[in-house]
């Protein structure tokens, strides 16, 4: 296979998506993996580092080399992550310190507009024997923020929404002796803040600091378990087709008032219940909804001079809902657009582990992504640049729209 090749398709593949939009509002979600962004978020079939908790477990025996006699393989710490909309970018200053009233301000300057913050890092050990289970021990934490000044007879009002979580992750995966098979189980204890105000007094928020303590004092504190299982079945090494199943936030319970975000309509969902929330309280304090995924991945390869390259092609389809007794698992009535998600991941050297420099391309929510990482010796740096569909509340009817977003990240392996 000659590269001239991978690249025309991996092109190929991203220009003919670049013009597909859908509109619908945002579907919950609790991670936004650095590598799986950039290739339509389909990770089901392949997962293959930390963040396989939150798209299938089984892929976490896929990041250490069963046969070695290092017992930790991977040790990711400090790890700092950050996205944005472009609203946020152009308003944003250098200081971190000051993030919080850049958002105020970014929204601010453009009424009716939303801007964006979200903020992540995910601190893990990942270890094992030889020919024995992999296991990662994890504490990721998320922050995802939103502003917006919706109200032209209150200017210092604004629309804002921030839900934080915090997580300490266990996780097991294992697999056949020549990989054929995989399976994986997790364990995702959180607290999290749940923060929704139509009307912020922002002549009060003047600081970062003043908006930390708003959300905190007046946030919904909640806590839940996420627990996670999935399966790969790899049909054989040549190419590597595999198939990737996986159920995320297994049914502890059932709620009868659970907002589907995309029909507004009020229904029975199971999932991971919270405690703490009340029956009035946003989503995203009540439940974790159930998630069922099934991904298809192949991996054609070839040698360019002396080097290795492989371009990894993937589809999954998600969240699939499912309905049984009167109770959905799952979130119903999502269009095809944004049930499908597809990329593409050229990269070189071995092809189970994605190593030194790589490029990616995908599809999801109805728009293109992209993505780039470079790993340098212990550093690693990642970019990913996809579509969400997302909603503002504007005369008491839900104005939806679709907007690009960036994340960026900045990690050490020892």
């Amino acid at each position: 296979m000659k590269l001239s090749f991978l690249k025309k398709y991996l092109l190929l593949y991203i220009s003919s998506l670049s013009s597909m939009y859908c509109f619908a509002e945002t579907l919950p979600v609790d991670w936004h993996s650095m590598r799986a962004m950039g290739m339509g978020e389909s990770f089901t079939a392949f997962s293959n580092d930390e963040t396989a908790i939150y798209a299938n477990p089984a892929g976490l025996s896929s990041t250490r080399n069963p046969a070695s006699k290092k017992a930790i393989s991977d040790i990711k710490f400090p790890d700092f992550e950050i996205g944005a909309n472009e609203l946020m970018l152009n308003n944003m200053k250098a200081n971190p310190l000051e993030w919080g009233t850049d958002l105020i301000n970014a929204a601010k300057n453009t009424p009716g507009k939303q801007s964006y913050l979200e903020l992540q890092s995910f601190p893990e050990i990942i270890f094992g024997g030889k020919f024995a289970p992999t296991f990662m021990i994890g504490f990721p934490i998320r922050s995802e923020n939103k502003v917006a000044f919706l109200d032209t007879a209150n200017p210092n009002n604004a629309y804002t929404i921030s839900t934080t979580t915090a997580t300490a992750a266990i996780a097991i995966s294992n697999a056949t002796q020549r990989g054929g098979f995989r399976y994986g189980l997790s364990i995702r204890p959180n607290y999290r803040t749940d923060y929704q105000n139509s009307t912020m007094d922002t002549t009060h928020v003047t600081s970062t600091n003043d908006l930390t303590s708003e959300i905190t004092k007046n946030g919904i504190q909640t806590t839940s378990v996420g627990i996670d299982a999935g399966l790969m079945f790899t049909a054989a090494d040549y190419w590597f087709p595999t198939l990737g199943i996986a159920v995320r936030n297994i049914p502890t319970g059932c709620i009868n008032t659970y907002k589907n975000p995309v029909t507004q309509n009020t229904e029975n969902i199971c999932g991971a219940i919270r405690q703490g929330g009340t029956d009035t309280s946003p989503n995203t304090s009540k439940i974790d909804p159930t998630e069922l995924r099934i991904g298809l991945s192949l991996t054609p390869r070839g040698k360019v001079a002396k080097s290795k390259v492989n371009l990894r092609l993937s589809v999954d389809v998600y969240p699939i809902p499912v309905s049984f007794g009167g109770n959905n698992y799952g979130v119903k009535d999502v269009d095809l657009n944004r049930l499908l998600h597809a990329g593409a991941e050229l990269y070189f050297g071995k092809v189970l582990i994605q190593q030194g420099f790589s490029i990616r391309g995908g599809y999801m929510e109805g728009g293109a992504t992209w993505g780039i990482s470079i790993n340098a010796a212990f550093l690693s740096i990642d970019y990913s640049s996809y579509v969400i569909n997302d909603s503002l509340p504007v005369n008491s009817t839900t104005q939806t729209f679709v907007e690009r977003r960036h994340l960026l990240g900045l990690s050490c392996h020892w």
